[in-house]
Formats: structure tokens, sequence, C-alpha cells
């Protein structure tokens, strides 16, 4: 009976986390979305996608400190529950988040604004030197970036919608161990 409540506690806690992560994870899409026409999100991107393992760390942390007064050795397991159910529930706001945007607003401007990006001189001359350009053009049967484009767009919200999803299941637990050492006592 003790082990369901914990669960309970845990649980309760990581959705209420969940939803802040999320929202990082959120705001890290539509800097990911400005990166194509500003230099500066690239890197900004790049930042908040190493942030949100420290983020989720610190909310494990607060938790911790939170149900201090309760019980008095907090232990790897609910710290990586915590972090895992956080990670999870973040996800899914974040496969929200994708799948509408996607879907209703989208209409393929931020493959074209990828495709875009592929095409400048630079990127072009990059692709060239490293033979990515042969490979391209192989995959996409002579298409280039602009087959690139057209695939991506091909493969629906719903599949980059559950990418979010799939992350989770894949790094989650090795990320929510880490985050268990770390934030036992």
């Amino acid at each position: 009976m003790q082990n369901n409540e914990n669960v309970k506690q845990i649980n309760a806690f990581a959705m209420r986390n969940g939803i802040v992560l999320g929202l990082f994870g959120i705001l890290s899409l539509v800097v990911f979305k400005w990166s194509f026409s500003v230099p500066f999100c690239s890197t900004l991107f790049g930042v908040m996608l190493l942030c949100s393992p420290i983020l989720a760390t610190y909310q494990t942390i607060r938790f911790r400190q939170s149900i201090a007064g309760e019980v008095s050795e907090f232990g790897f397991m609910r710290g990586f529950l915590h972090a895992l159910f956080t990670g999870f529930y973040a996800s899914v706001w974040v496969a929200l988040f994708t799948f509408v945007y996607l879907q209703y607003f989208d209409h393929g401007s931020i493959f074209a604004a990828y495709g875009h990006s592929l095409d400048t001189p630079e990127m072009k001359t990059y692709l060239q030197q490293s033979g990515m350009n042969a490979q391209l053009s192989q995959l996409t049967g002579r298409s280039g970036v602009q087959g690139l484009v057209e695939a991506m767009q091909s493969l629906g919200a719903t599949t980059y919608a559950s990418l979010s999803l799939y992350s989770s299941m894949i790094f989650g637990p090795v990320i929510a161990a880490v985050i268990g050492l770390i934030t036992r006592k």
C-alpha cells in the first residue's frame, strides 16, 4: 500500500513538472523554426536542447525538497520515476503541439525553410565537399534538396508528433537513471 501511495505522489508531481518541461520543449521548437532564418536561434536551440535534462534534474531536486518532511530518504527509484514520468508527460505536450502546429498552421513552411537553408551557396559547397550532395541525390532519385523537402512534407504531422514520444521512450530511461543517481539522498 505504501509503494502505491509513493507512485501516486511521484506521478502527481511529475504531471505538473511535465507541463513546465513540455512548455520549455515547445519553446525550443519555436526557436528551432526561427533557426532557419535567424542564425543565433540555431545556437540557442542547441543550448535549449542540452538544458532540458538540467531542467528535469532541477525539477526532481525541487520534488525531493518538497517531500523532505514526509520521507527521510530519497532513493534512486523516486528520482528515477519522477524524472521518467516528467519526461514522458513533457513529450506528450510537445507531441500535441507538434501535431496541431504541423497539421493546422504550418502548411509546409518549416520544411520549405529547411530546404531554403540547404540551398544557400555555403551549404551547397559544404554538401558538395562532404559528399553528402551525391548521397542526397541518390536517396531522392536525383531530386536533391527539393526531393528531400518533398519527402519530409509527405510524412505527415502524426509522424513528427510521434517522434517526441518515441524519443522519450528511448532516451528517457537513460536520462532518468542519471537524474535518479544525481538526486538520491
